[in-house]
């Protein structure tokens, strides 16, 4: 007797976090500094911390720059790092970029450009922008940081 169930078969993959987005901010200050003014400018509590994928990859003897936080209230998360590490870029396609800020959750067009509009009210910010990483190279990338 012939079977006519076909074989079912079930592929884990890790989940990812495609609810995020990515801006690519341009300054000469310090890290501190500017995570200070974001944190004025947005209403939030960027803090140091240890990133949990780079904490062992450093630049130039150098620790990676990294804050974060975590809005209970909202589920949104937001990242905040240095790209540049001496003559070495974390992400080295966006070479020219100083930081990046990586918030995740779902997010409304709305929102998205408010967090633009008030970084870029940051004088010594030089640019802030909305970088499209999804369906790129770079996707992958930022999904670690």
């Amino acid at each position: 007797m012939k079977s006519n169930a076909t074989k079912k078969k079930i592929t884990i993959q890790e989940p990812t976090n495609q609810n995020f987005v990515v801006f690519a901010i341009v300054s000469a200050q310090a890290d501190y500094y500017l995570a200070w003014n974001i944190n004025d400018v947005l209403s939030l509590d960027l803090r140091k911390a240890e990133h949990p994928v780079l904490k062992n990859k450093i630049f130039s003897g150098n620790h990676v720059s990294y804050f974060n936080y975590l809005c209970k209230k909202t589920n949104i998360e937001y990242s905040f790092i240095c790209n540049k590490y001496g003559e070495l870029r974390l992400i080295p396609q966006l070479y020219d970029i100083d930081f990046i800020l990586k918030v995740s959750g779902i997010l409304t067009n709305e929102q998205i450009n408010g967090i633009v509009s008030a970084i870029r009210t940051v004088k010594e910010i030089t640019a802030c922008m909305n970088l499209t990483v999804k369906k790129t190279p770079l996707f992958k990338a930022f999904e670690r940081i």
